[in-house]
Order: structure tokens, then sequence, then C-alpha cells
């Protein structure tokens, strides 16, 4: 019983939170290109196991394999596409700064 209500809560906690979140973002002129997206709680946890080492984050794969239907694969792809995302910004920032 006391995870319905906890998951209850966490989601009138979200769904009240995001009219809020909504109003006070800013205006997507200022934000630059190179800011980082919002992640998901399945990338931000593999990108902090990755953090920590290729075993650590293999452990984590298998261990929450079931939960998040994530395999090692495609714990790759989301670090890959993160990577690529942030060279594609280096490169844009070292062009700017050149001209």
């Amino acid at each position: 019983m006391n995870s319905l209500r906890l998951f209850v809560l966490t989601v009138v906690c979200a769904v009240l939170a995001t009219p809020v979140a909504s109003a006070a973002a800013p205006a997507e002129s200022s934000v630059s290109s190179c800011t980082a997206p919002r992640q998901a709680l399945v990338q931000r946890r593999v990108s902090e196991e990755a953090a920590r080492g290729l075993p650590t984050l293999i452990s984590f794969v298998n261990r929450t394999q079931s939960i998040y239907q994530l395999r090692l694969a495609d714990a790759v792809a989301l670090l890959d596409a993160e990577r690529e995302r942030r060279d594609a910004c280096v490169v844009a920032s070292a062009s700017a700064a050149s001209d």
C-alpha cells in the first residue's frame, strides 16, 4: 500500500509541477544551442555509471535490464549520441570563436 501511495504522490507532484515549470521556462531564443538537453532518468543513470567505468556500466545494465528494458548496446548508443552532440557543440563553438 505504501508503494501505491508513493506512486500516486509522485504523479500528483509531477502533474502539479508541470504548469509551474512551463511558465518559468526561459524563451527558446535566449537558450544557447549547445546547452545540454534534459535527459531521462535512464540516460542520466547510464551516464553516471559509464563515468565510473566500463565494468560498472556492464554491471548496471545487467542488474537493471528487467526494469529499464535496456541492453548494453542501447546504453552504448545513448553514450555515443551524447558524445556526438558534445563534439558537434565543441566544433560549432570553435568555429564561432575563430570568426
